[in-house]
């Protein structure tokens, strides 16, 4: 009589017995599962059906599986009467009649079985038909094959704000800050110790720009050329020039205070003779005699008159009277060290800052909510989102991964090739998984 082995591999109804189709479940990267049903039937009576499952690797490693044995009803009988006498040891595997099933399900680890994810690897049944006196092998049976496909894991990053020539600028040049970040000047800053100032020297009671006069030269050309950029750019604009004008704590009050302001006003003519700009971007302050500034460059030494210096400056509230008592101490010798050592940088036009604003980057928001969306796992909800923006080249990554996860693999693939042609290091990898997840995918259709 013909031998049928039912295998739902095939999801064909050639058994009532039939209960679930071929299935693999990869549970992670280091382990799998494998699950079928086998149903033997149609070799008689006097017969048994001895099925053993083998994966076979593409490099040939072989796993077999527990074996079941389909014994007919006169076989069965034998086949007891045989052990109840001793004349026949216990069967290898599981034992059951013909007609009914078994369900196989069984997990394998990584660190077991390397060889299942590398490569195709086919499943079949090794059948041989027993009776009482003979063994003969019958027709393998496949079962079905699998390919280890890794999932892929989508690399995104958010997209850098497009802020215009100014922004550029900014990463090498702290001068300069965006408008959000405007402070008005008043006497308790310190300016020396704020980030990225400027500062252009002057002669002593001098208002006159002077090129080269100490380390002016790169500080003036710095000046201009950023100005200059900036204002060129279509993107961003200079919204004000702060300029604070100084002048150090020699000599008496008000011409000081004149010579401050007169600095300050140097400063922005010698800008405006070489970059045309109007006199509403400037903010000129007059910051006077530069107190403030001494008194910290005095707590910052430790020098031998440090606290009687810090006391006449925080208790003489009178200008004029605070320089002679600070002249007269201890015979003149405090007034020299400062002479020697802090005065000579009082002697300067004091704070530049540039502040700038620019076009807001509309498009790197959409790409960055959507990037967003997507970590969420709602690809399909950030894809209309990227196909708003998909003429902008920040774009193309991160719609390539939202294609991709919605199905659309090969329009996804050519978004990362583009974004991977232009320098985007996470198209470049999304590229290589998804063509290798591709590949792999095919060779386990074959």
């Amino acid at each position: 009589m013909k031998s049928v082995l039912t295998i739902l591999s095939f999801l064909v109804a050639v058994s009532a017995y039939a209960r679930q189709p071929f299935k693999v479940q990869w549970q992670d990267s280091t382990s799998v599962s494998v699950a079928f049903t086998l149903a033997e039937d149609g070799v008689g009576s006097d017969y048994a059906v001895r099925a053993v499952p083998v994966l076979v690797g593409e490099n040939g490693d072989t796993l077999r599986l527990d074996p079941t044995v389909f014994r007919g009803k006169r076989n069965m009988r034998y086949a007891m009467r045989q052990r109840y006498y001793g004349l026949a040891g216990k069967v290898a595997g599981v034992e059951l009649p013909l007609g009914q099933a078994r369900e196989y399900g069984v997990g394998l680890s990584r660190a077991d079985y390397p060889w299942l994810w590398n490569g195709k690897v086919t499943v079949s049944v090794v059948r041989t038909k027993e009776g009482c006196c003979d063994v003969v092998p019958l027709q393998p049976v496949p079962v079905g094959g699998f390919v280890y496909v890794p999932p892929f894991v989508p690399r995104l990053a958010d997209v850098p704000d497009n802020t215009g020539k100014a922004g550029q600028l900014e990463r090498d040049n702290p001068v300069l800050l965006h408008i959000s970040k405007y402070r008005p000047y008043d006497k308790t800053r310190i300016l020396r110790k704020e980030k990225g100032a400027l500062y252009v020297h002057f002669p002593v009671g001098k208002a006159v720009i002077n090129h080269g006069f100490r380390d002016n030269a790169p500080t003036l050309d710095r000046i201009v050329s950023i100005t200059r950029d900036i204002m060129a750019d279509t993107t961003s604009t200079v919204k004000c020039i702060q300029i604070i004008g100084l002048a150090s704590v020699e000599g008496a009050v008000l011409p000081n205070s004149r010579l401050a302001g007169s600095r300050a006003t140097a400063l922005k003519r010698y800008i405006q003779q070489r970059v045309p700009t109007a006199d509403a971007l400037y903010e000129c302050v007059n910051g006077g005699e530069a107190w403030t500034e001494l008194r910290d460059q005095i707590a910052d030494t430790d020098c031998q008159w440090r606290d009687a210096l810090l006391a006449i400056i925080d208790n003489e509230t009178d200008l004029d009277s605070r320089e002679r008592q600070i002249r007269q101490l201890d015979g003149g010798r405090a007034y020299a060290f400062l002479k020697e050592n802090i005065l000579s940088d009082q002697r300067n036009s004091g704070y530049l800052r540039i502040y700038y604003d620019y076009v807001p980057d509309t498009a790197a928001h959409t790409i960055n909510r959507a990037t967003d969306l997507m970590r969420r796992g709602q690809y399909a909800e950030a894809l209309p989102m990227l196909r708003s923006v998909e003429a902008d080249p920040r774009s193309w990554n991160a719609l390539g991964v939202a294609l991709y996860m919605t199905g659309a693999k090969a329009e996804a693939i050519t978004c990362f090739r583009r974004a991977a042609q232009s320098g985007n290091a996470q198209a470049k990898d999304n590229l290589r998984q998804a063509e290798e997840i591709i590949e792999k995918g095919e060779k386990a259709r074959k």
